[in-house]
């Protein structure tokens, strides 16, 4: 007779195969406080006295809301898109589906400042916020105990909101924000988060974990073909003669874009990045944050504008309210051809990544739909 999957199975099937990408999404979901994150591999743990590195005894009575939270568990892409989009995308649609592709920028001057590109993303959060659409939201920050790395922040006002703009290329699980947001008892977050931590909002509505089903009232999808790893990528700007504490601003185009100390500015080799990947992001198939209601990138030939894929109604719904209050700028996508290309090619890519000869007996993982060529 076969028995509901539980912490044992998503051990040995995702966090030991390193599929796992270290979104923490069963950590966030996990009702009993069983798990807890290791930073240094950036892997879920189990923990409690007398507990095994596979050992659950919640599981054992029944417990499953860790795989169900989990966004790379058994046929996830396929639950997925099935919840959020009613069937599973094609072979052509290698960036996943969506509803509009446009290019948008912030209008007010200090949002557009200090976003990464257009200032998008910290524009619809702020008119969240003060529109009373949601009451907080589960983000990043810089750390302060180190230089330029980034660790999970819960921010609740436009301060909060321009105090965290901007992206990190090291990793902080995002998700481990909403312990604060629980403990302050908010009732409507924001999610931003990488192309991982996003299929959050396709895990928990597919596999109706219900309580983040109903608090996660956006999420927020950051483009990503991979993080590096926090002492390699001080390795690599120490070789340039780079401090890393010095670093105020890291942006990727092709190259890796380094602003640092009073107006140092340097362009570094991306190849000299590559050894140190995180090993969860070497083989996760998803570039272009496929299951987030509004996916965001600056990949076009300007900085200014941020790349917007409109996926889901909900995310339809935000962008609008956004526009009509006269809070952005838009165009047509197809108006950037370099960022149109850069969105196909940087999808496909990442996903010939997936081990599709590797699943095991039963089909436990997904064979992802094949992917065309680059």
């Amino acid at each position: 007779m076969a028995t509901t999957p539980q912490w044992r199975e998503l051990y040995h099937e995702v966090v030991q195969t390193n599929l796992c990408t270290g979104c923490a999404a069963c950590i966030m979901a996990c009702p009993r406080n069983v798990l807890d994150y290791r930073v240094a591999d950036y892997h879920p743990v189990q923990i409690g006295e007398g507990m095994g590195t596979d050992e659950c005894f919640h599981g054992d009575r029944g417990c499953d809301i860790c795989t169900r939270a989990c966004p790379r568990f058994r046929a996830w892409e396929s639950e997925l898109d099935t919840a959020l989009f009613g069937r599973e995308r094609t072979v052509d649609e290698v960036s996943g589906m969506d509803r509009s592709r446009l290019l948008v920028r912030a209008r007010d001057t200090e949002v557009f400042n200090a976003g990464q590109d257009g200032g998008l993303v910290s524009a619809m959060l702020i008119w969240g916020l003060e529109t009373g659409r949601i009451d907080g939201v589960v983000t990043s920050k810089l750390t302060e105990g180190r230089p330029f790395d980034a660790e999970p922040a819960l921010v609740t006002d436009r301060e909060g909101v321009i105090a965290t703009a901007g992206s990190r290329y090291t990793y902080a699980a995002n998700p481990l924000a909403m312990r604060e947001a629980d403990e302050q008892r908010l009732k409507q977050v924001a999610l931003v988060g990488m192309s991982c931590q996003a299929s959050i909002n396709g895990s928990v509505l597919a596999r109706n974990v219900a309580k983040y089903q109903r608090k996660i009232a956006l999420t927020l999808g950051l483009l990503c073909s991979k993080t590096f790893t926090y002492d390699g990528q001080a390795e690599v700007f120490a070789s340039h003669g780079i401090d890393i504490a010095d670093v105020t601003k890291v942006n990727i185009k092709g190259r890796v874009m380094v602003w640092h100390g009073e107006d140092g500015y340097d362009e570094l080799p991306l190849k000299e990045f590559h050894p140190h990947t995180r090993p969860g992001c070497k083989q996760c198939p998803d570039f272009a944050a496929e299951h987030a209601d509004i996916s965001t990138g600056g990949i076009g030939k300007s900085n200014d504008w941020t790349l917007t894929i409109v996926r889901t109604a909900r995310g339809e719904e935000w962008l609008q309210g956004v526009i009509d209050a006269g809070l952005v700028d838009v165009r047509p996508a197809e108006e950037d051809e370099v960022a149109m290309n850069l969105l196909e090619r940087l999808s496909t890519v990442s996903r010939k990544r997936w081990p599709v000869d590797a699943v095991p007996e039963g089909d436990r993982r997904p064979a992802l739909l094949p992917v065309v060529s680059a």
